[in-house]
């Protein structure tokens, strides 16, 4: 009976959100409940932050392969600038994707230049931090690509969130719990090491999320329709491979997953955890 009950919550995620990718109104309940949370990074120190990424811009393959060229080289090429991307594969637009992987990789001491708009990026999260001046390696790969996931939202909102992870710069701190009670959900994948063809409208690669064991108690039921606004997640095109509860699809790692991006691999201890706000849901 419980598995089934799982399973038909997994299908009302999958239904509540179907319009995830395309056009929802902007004056929706998940729109303003981003737009009344909207603050500064600055007011929150790590691992807190925010999220407010495009997925339009973080899916669009230019972008996608900006950020496998950016993988293979150190971020500060020379003077601190990092490698020159043209507008023409990363738009104006678009171009705080690249600060997104900026953010998640580096830290608060750490920061580059983007040569084409001259806007300086800083870090914040610390978990890739030698990406600096060397290439990106397959730990730092892995949680860059979780945190910048995790970061996304599709009302391009910016929701405060709290990452908690095995990487000692996001270790679960137990003083958040109070404030950040709701955790929401699991995200793993390695976008920067993906062979993808990067062709048509498919996505460049693929990622997998899975849901905390307590969010459809989170809020009621609002705790599913909020996970499906924020991440996404519910289309094949978004590129987000949701796996339902994390208790099924992952094993434990302390106070974290280890999560198999498929059947034949040995499972990965390098995910992140987003926990939100206890007041979201007054």
């Amino acid at each position: 009976m419980q598995l089934h009950f799982t399973r038909l919550l997994f299908t009302l995620v999958l239904l509540t959100g179907l319009a995830g990718c395309g056009g929802v109104e902007e004056d929706s309940e998940f729109a303003t409940i981003g737009q009344a949370l909207d603050v500064t990074n600055e007011d929150r120190d790590p691992p807190k932050g925010l999220n407010g990424t495009s997925p339009a811009c973080f899916w669009a393959h230019g972008t996608q392969q900006a950020l496998r060229n950016l993988g293979g080289a150190a971020l500060a090429q020379g003077a601190g600038f990092l490698p020159d991307i043209p507008l023409s594969q990363v738009s104006g637009s678009c171009r705080h994707v690249l600060r997104s992987a900026v953010e998640c990789a580096l830290t608060r001491d750490q920061s580059v230049i983007d040569p084409v708009t001259g806007e300086l990026y800083t870090g914040w999260w610390g978990l890739a931090p030698s990406w600096s001046n060397n290439v990106l390696n397959t730990e730092g790969r892995r949680y860059v690509t979780a945190c910048m996931v995790q970061r996304l939202n599709y009302y391009g909102t910016s929701v405060p969130i709290l990452l908690e992870g095995p990487a000692s710069s996001i270790a679960r701190n137990a003083s958040f719990d109070a404030d950040y009670s709701i955790k929401e959900s699991t995200v793993f994948g390695d976008l920067f090491s993906s062979t993808t063809p990067l062709l048509g409208i498919l996505p460049a690669f693929n990622v997998f999320v899975c849901w905390e064991s307590l969010l459809p108690q989170s809020c009621s039921l609002l705790g599913l329709p909020l996970f499906e606004a924020r991440l996404c997640d519910n289309l094949p095109l978004c590129g987000i491979v949701p796996l339902g509860p994390c208790a099924l699809s992952c094993v434990q790692n302390g106070p974290y997953w280890k999560c198999r991006p498929n059947l034949f691999s040995a499972p990965w201890p390098e995910t992140v955890r987003v926990k939100l706000e206890t007041d979201i849901c007054q």
